[in-house]
């Protein structure tokens, strides 16, 4: 009896070798659900708290005990370790043991009396970025409080209102909106992308590993039988059924940001989730390239490793796309995850209409494309069985 072929018996063998080997629930489950478990908890207050910062008092005037503990009192730092001479400090900040210290000159409140402008040092360390940046900000904060704090009452000394003097003090009074992100939450600006930039590395890695399998174990002939010898009913047989799996962890992750950790979303999560769908279709097509480029496991992992990790700084989050070389520019345009994030902007973060991110939508659907150029090579790797299984 001549056995069924078709798209339907693919689908059947692939979720019949699914269930047999058991790496992939763990590449399809296991590593998406730690994955999210490490990432939803990574920073749960929005801001590193409490990072550790030294001080050098050389007056210990009252003056300069106040300004300590503001420095204390505030939520990004705390005051870990007081210092009597500058090279202490200096080796505890090599170290990593404080992301900063003060120093404070020893005539500094009788210069403060006096309005000679006393001078206060800051060193920071910008090896760990974004606790030096934090620490930095904080204290110039602390700081400019505390010199209007000072001109204040000088002024009222002098005479002058309090509306007086605080017109003399800030003469233009800021007012700062942070748009999409308003709480300035770094676990909103990380996780959103960080989560499908691994999704995308997973499904690379799974893509590959499924169809490479094929070719390394020499069953690929059978797989290409059972689709009839047709490519294509073999390759949308065999993705499939990871396309629905990944599908469904893709929603988990949007029902778990969107909907119980409440992170800004301007629009309708159904756009969200046919981003994460388009997403997820983007990779598999460009896992299919790779493993047809090179047709050989060990060599498409490797190489669709380095392409799935590159995605995150192609992707535009942690540095504009705008701001690279022109070239480089051109390179973000193969990334799925660029357009992931354009659209996730666009809808989550500015709730704009769906037909500013139509171009974008066009761009995941062309990454087809790069599946069809590697279809006949694929084909006749699968068929020919001649490339290297080691």
């Amino acid at each position: 009896m001549k056995a069924a072929s078709g798209f339907l018996p693919v689908v059947r063998r692939e979720l019949g070798l699914m269930a047999k080997y058991p790496i992939y629930l763990i590449m399809i489950v296991v590593i998406p659900l730690v994955c999210y478990l490490f990432f939803a908890s990574l920073m749960p207050e929005g801001l590193p708290e409490r990072l550790p910062v030294g001080v050098i008092d050389g007056d210990n005037s009252v003056l300069s005990r106040n300004m300590i503990r503001q420095l204390d009192a505030t939520a990004q730092n705390r005051v870990a370790a007081h210092y009597t001479d500058f090279s202490a400090a200096r080796n505890d900040l090599q170290q990593g043991k404080i992301f900063g210290f003060v120093v404070i000159p020893s005539d500094f409140e009788q210069q403060l009396m006096t309005n000679s402008q006393p001078e206060i040092r800051f060193y920071y360390t910008q090896a760990y970025y974004i606790p030096g940046s934090l620490t930095l900000k904080n204290f110039s904060y602390m700081l400019s409080t505390l010199a209007g704090g000072v001109a204040l009452q000088t002024l009222l000394l002098h005479g002058e209102t309090e509306a007086q003097a605080m017109s003399i003090i800030q003469p233009i009074v800021p007012d700062f909106h942070a748009l999409g992100n308003p709480y300035v939450n770094y676990s909103v600006y990380l996780i959103d992308i960080l989560i499908p930039g691994v999704l995308e590395l997973i499904i690379l890695l799974t893509t590959v590993y499924a169809i490479g399998t094929e070719l390394k174990q020499r069953s690929s002939r059978r797989w290409l039988r059972t689709g009839d010898y047709s490519i294509l009913k073999a390759l949308a047989g065999k993705l499939l059924p990871y396309t629905a799996a990944f599908f469904v962890m893709g929603m988990l992750y949007n029902i778990i940001l969107f909907r119980f950790m409440h992170y800004p979303l301007h629009a309708d999560i159904g756009w969200l989730m046919l981003n994460t769908l388009l997403l997820i279709f983007g990779a598999q097509c460009m896992g299919v390239f790779m493993v047809g480029l090179l047709p050989v496991l060990r060599d498409a992992l490797s190489f669709s490793s380095l392409y799935g990790v590159l995605a995150f700084s192609f992707s535009g989050f942690s540095f504009p796309v705008e701001g690279m070389p022109a070239y480089v520019q051109g390179l973000s345009a193969i990334f799925p995850l660029r357009y992931y994030f354009k659209i996730y902007q666009n809808f989550a973060l500015n709730g704009l209409p769906a037909r500013y991110s139509l171009v974008y939508f066009g761009c995941m659907l062309a990454f087809v494309l790069f599946a069809l150029a590697v279809s006949v090579r694929l084909k006749k790797a699968a068929l020919y069985q001649d490339y290297p299984k080691k």
